[in-house]
């Protein structure tokens, strides 16, 4: 896949909450939840497992900050964390972190 025809190499900077050397975190454009956060590396990648020590990094420190933020935004009760990773995920060539929030009901 190309930069060009990437969807998040392609984000208007406002949709970026999060950036750091080689990891971003934006909201999802289509959330489950009201905070709803994807974490990612830059670079394309096939596997989560295949992130370099600094890549990988790179995403759990945005996972705990997007987390933070998430506990003064929405009041959440608790969180869901999952990784999407082989050749059946919704994003192939991005391997994502989900920050899931589960408000109070």
């Amino acid at each position: 896949m190309s930069k060009a025809s990437c969807t998040f190499c392609a984000l208007p900077a406002e949709r970026i909450l999060l950036l750091v050397d080689e990891a971003m975190a934006i909201r999802d454009a289509f959330p489950v939840s009201q905070g709803y956060t994807l974490v990612f590396p830059c670079r394309h990648v096939g596997s989560f497992f295949k992130l370099t020590e600094s890549e990988r990094a790179c995403v759990l420190e945005l996972l705990a900050q997007a987390k933070a933020d998430l506990d003064l935004s929405f009041y959440s009760d608790g969180f869901n964390i999952g990784i999407d990773d082989g050749a059946a995920v919704r994003l192939p060539s991005r391997r994502c972190v989900r920050l899931v929030d589960r408000p109070s009901r």
